[in-house]
């Protein structure tokens, strides 16, 4: 009778065993089932964005924050891997490359739309492909013999005026005669107010930004050599989506930088800052 008893409470513990393994195991079913489910329809929903992301009008996009967030989630891994090692990883440029930064709300090309950063990292500058931006470059005017030394010496002055920089008064007023001279030319890029052209890519000269470094020797080696800066295009590279994504996230860390401090009061007003 005993051992019959022992035998029957042997079975109902192995029948409750089995029970809660199986009630674990539908359980574990169930949660897979919901996790697969989510995952589809996260993917499904990614699907979605991305699409409307290509569908949507480059200017448009900015309109729509489910897009914007989208593009900066899918841009920024790709910015740190093929970007940044130009750009910086701040995204504040390098003027050693001449690579510009995103953060001074200056651009050197267009004026920073989606559809003009797409197309410069579809295409690039300079960079061989017949769709690149390739309107001009900076010509070499001391190597090429086409001024003198003391001539690039008073340009160097004349634009370190013009960035609201210690100069030398003379040699600036000298600059700025051989500035809009014909021969040297130097306005039909950068304009008679020394105010740039997007269109040229030929910076701003007043704003205190250089591409390629603003202090003297810097801005001397741009005048004598010259500068033939490249971006590379991506357009084999990177997708479509991929592309479009860089350049909303992009416009929109340009566009969010904080402003850009004034220039000084008293360099702007009169010659305070001249050197002699």
């Amino acid at each position: 009778m005993w051992r019959a008893d022992r035998e029957h409470a042997d079975s109902r513990h192995v029948a409750g065993r089995r029970r809660r393994g199986a009630l674990a195991g539908l359980g574990l079913l169930l949660i897979a089932v919901v996790v697969v489910s989510l995952l589809l329809r996260h993917e499904r929903a990614q699907a979605t964005l991305a699409r409307a992301l290509l569908q949507t009008y480059p200017q448009d996009v900015t309109m729509h924050p489910a897009l914007v967030r989208f593009a900066q989630a899918q841009a920024r891994p790709l910015y740190a891997k093929y970007c940044a090692a130009c750009h910086g990883a701040d995204m504040r440029g390098n003027v050693v490359i001449g690579a510009p930064s995103f953060l001074d709300h200056d651009w050197l090309w267009g004026k920073g739309t989606v559809f003009q950063i797409e197309r410069i990292v579809l295409y690039g500058i300079r960079s061989g492909n017949p769709k690149a931006l390739n309107v001009t470059d900076m010509p070499a005017f001391g190597l090429r013999g086409q001024i003198s030394d003391g001539q690039i010496q008073e340009l160097v002055q004349y634009v370190m005026k013009l960035s609201h920089r210690p100069y030398d008064t003379e040699a600036a007023n000298e600059g700025d005669m051989l500035f809009h001279e014909d021969r040297v030319n130097c306005y039909d890029c950068h304009g008679a107010d020394a105010g740039g052209n997007a269109d040229y890519g030929a910076p701003n000269l007043t704003l205190d930004i250089f591409y390629n470094g603003g202090d003297e020797q810097s801005i001397y080696n741009s005048i004598y050599y010259g500068r033939h800066r490249i971006m590379p295009a991506w357009d084999e590279v990177l997708s479509l989506e991929q592309i479009r994504a860089l350049a909303v996230y992009i416009h929109e860390v340009a566009k969010n930088a904080p402003p850009r401090p004034a220039p000084p009061a008293s360099a702007a007003a009169d010659d305070s800052v001249a050197l002699n």
